[in-house]
């Protein structure tokens, strides 16, 4: 591995390509890393054939957005709070669900005995 590999920033490419199938082919859109356009481009052809790659775009850096949030302390420990609460209802709603099914049996076993 060369030092230059190691120090230079990898572009994102938006590549179009063909991807043949047994019953026909399908036109895929893939994104891709490379050091220059050529570079993916040379890279797409060797893995989806050389007629294949139908376009190749490159993306800047304000365009690749990251797909998670990093969260702060303080805002970790408010989701935190936040989804205990949310945690803490619904188990005050399925415990409240099973006392009302308990009072129905309840009701329902003295109601059979009653006409026994």
């Amino acid at each position: 591995m060369k030092i230059k590999e190691l120090t230079t920033n990898l572009n994102t490419y938006v590549a179009t390509v063909r991807i043949c199938l047994r019953n026909g082919t399908t036109i895929s859109k893939t994104y891709f890393k490379a050091v220059s356009s050529n570079h993916a481009r040379n890279l797409l052809m060797h893995l989806y054939g050389e007629g294949n790659v139908i376009s190749l775009q490159s993306l800047m850096d304000k365009d690749v957005a990251e797909s998670t949030k990093t969260l702060s302390t303080t805002e970790l420990q408010v989701k935190s709070l936040t989804d205990q609460s949310k945690r803490l209802n619904q188990q005050a709603k399925q415990l409240k669900a099973r006392q009302s099914l308990q009072k129905a049996k309840l009701k329902l076993q003295s109601a059979s005995n009653f006409v026994v």
